[in-house]
């Protein structure tokens, strides 16, 4: 159409119509083109100035997970058979202990042997099965004493029962396992093992109605069947013998297991430590990191003040939020840590004017010198019960929250819940009860209790670091705070850009449009001046003519 203009052009108004056009169709694009770039390239580098800021936050998230790798109370053993493992910090001071082993817990283990095959008769009648300990009379001979805490139990053996079908009768009671065992000689053996334990050792009473059933009769004696006797574990500890039923002691030093494989005759210490300098690296590590972090987000939310230009993503809401949440929690208490709350200033850590943190050395040396136990409010969490026999374990979800939260239990049921929230309990040993909460923010979380308790006071204190860690999961993860920003912005880079396609689709037509206008106009021009033209020239003859 453009060439055809040209052609007309020569005979018609003479105006450069091609820029004309270009001109007109700019005036009315090009400002809200204009417009949309502006906001689009606003948009583009917001999103940027985010990703800056989701990087920050990925780096302080990286230094919460070196410094929960790096814990200030570390709690190590001489040897390898001595296990050492902190329950509750709370209970745990710096010190030493020694260790000697005398003897470790055992499982009574029984034989009953000369069996032609698993499938064999075994007589009929009734077996008592009970749960004591073995030892000498005053006359040296063997004698047995009732756990007055087991359950007595009395199996009737029918006419034609296996020696398979009585291993899996024996299996299913509490406190021992059984299972038939090939010998590869030809015979077969009943194997019976006990729980660890000197009071956990086995006695079965054969009353029989028909012949076999009194092979496995051990009411005077095990000599006969026993391959290793049940017995508890024997400990020095500083000196002083004890003894426990169980390899796995929690009752010997406050707030701590031990675990015991070593055999006897070992001699070890275990120490406990809250070290000063791991502590005083380990706090400086995050207040620099804080730092940074608090930067990144003053920076890129900067009012305009001073001649001083604004940050990118001034009075972004998310961003606003952010920066708060950080500050309040800095400021903010930190409590299941003892009767009063802890401050991160009680540590030596001090803000500055300008929004900064600061490590004084000296507050620090003082509050850790006063109590080292303070720390763990600021690196590790602490779960704990002020209820007699109570322990509390298990780890957390990061929307956990710091709380005292009481679990209830029904006495006729055995069933429980802590606060609204509901839990699955099991017997781990005789006497105890351990509840693990199925639903929450706590869920994972377990207690272990006396089954004689109908309630258990429980105290979960969140870190700083356990705090700040949620803060930045919830900031950092798919739908989280920074994700759905992004998305909102980036919807508005997608509306411009659909926008500026539309413009471009605007400007296309509107060419062509005042194309179609300008031909048309010039065929007119073209016509009325040929027809100018014919006239002028009949004129001039006519005048000649006359």
């Amino acid at each position: 159409m453009v060439d055809i203009l040209s052609t007309l052009n020569k005979n018609g108004s003479g105006l450069n119509l091609s820029d004309l056009t270009t001109s007109l169709v700019a005036a009315e694009i090009q400002p809200r083109q204009r417009a949309e770039q502006k906001k689009l390239d606003s948009a583009n580098l917001s999103i940027s100035t985010l990703g800056q800021v989701r990087a920050q936050f990925q780096s302080l998230q990286t230094a919460v997970t070196n410094l929960q790798a790096a814990p200030i109370l570390k709690a190590s053993s001489g040897n390898s058979g001595v296990k050492v493992t902190i329950t509750d910090p709370s209970k745990i001071a710096n010190s030493s202990r020694s260790i000697g082993v005398v003897q470790t817990a055992q499982r009574q283990v029984l034989e009953f042997k000369g069996f032609t095959s698993a499938d064999q008769t075994i007589g009929a009648g009734a077996l008592k099965v009970e749960i004591g300990a073995w030892f000498k009379d005053a006359s040296n001979n063997p004698a047995f004493a009732l756990n007055p805490e087991s359950t007595v139990n009395t199996l009737n053996i029918p006419a034609g029962a296996t020696l398979s079908q009585l291993a899996e009768t024996l299996d299913v009671l509490p406190g021992l396992s059984a299972r038939v065992i090939d010998k590869g000689d030809g015979t077969f053996s009943l194997g019976i093992v006990s729980e660890a334990g000197a009071g956990n050792a086995l006695r079965f009473t054969a009353t029989e109605t028909a012949a076999g059933l009194s092979i496995f009769d051990t009411t005077a004696t095990n000599a006969t069947a026993q391959i290793q006797a049940a017995q508890d574990a024997v400990l020095e500890l500083d000196g002083i013998t004890v003894t426990r039923p169980t390899n796995s002691i929690d009752d010997l030093i406050d707030g701590a297991t031990l675990d015991i494989s070593a055999p006897a005759g070992t001699q070890t210490t275990v120490d406990f430590r809250r070290d000063m300098e791991t502590a005083r690296t380990n706090l400086q590590y995050l207040v620099d990191q804080v730092n940074s972090t608090l930067s990144k987000l003053t920076e890129v939310s900067a009012r305009a003040a001073n001649g001083a230009s604004s940050g990118v993503l001034a009075g972004d809401r998310v961003v606003e939020k952010l920066k708060s949440d950080l500050r309040n929690m800095i400021a903010g208490p930190l409590t299941g840590f003892g009767q009063d709350p802890v401050f991160l200033s009680d540590l030596g850590v001090q803000s500055q004017r300008d929004g900064s943190l600061r490590l004084n050395s000296y507050d620090f040396e003082k509050a850790f010198a006063t109590s080292p136990a303070k720390f763990d409010a600021a690196f590790n969490d602490r779960l704990s019960s002020t209820s007699d026999g109570v322990e509390v374990t298990g780890l957390l979800s990061s929307t956990a929250p710091s709380a005292s939260l009481t679990l209830t239990r029904d006495m006729a049921t055995g069933k429980a819940k802590l606060g609204d929230h509901n839990t699955i309990g099991f017997s781990p040993e005789t006497g105890r009860m351990r509840y693990t909460v199925l639903d929450g923010p706590y869920s994972g979380l377990m207690i272990d209790m006396p089954d004689t308790a109908d309630q258990a006071n429980v105290t979960v204190g969140r870190s700083f670091l356990s705090r700040l860690d949620g803060l930045l999961t919830d900031a950092l993860q798919s739908g989280g705070r920074i994700a759905e920003r992004e998305s909102q912005i980036g919807a508005r880079v997608t509306a411009a850009n659909t926008e500026m396609g539309k413009l471009d689709d605007r400007a296309a037509k509107l060419t062509t449009r005042y194309l179609s206008k300008f031909t048309q106009m010039e065929t007119t021009i073209s016509t009325l001046k040929s027809t100018g033209n014919y006239l002028t020239n009949l004129v001039a003859q006519w005048n000649k003519s006359s």
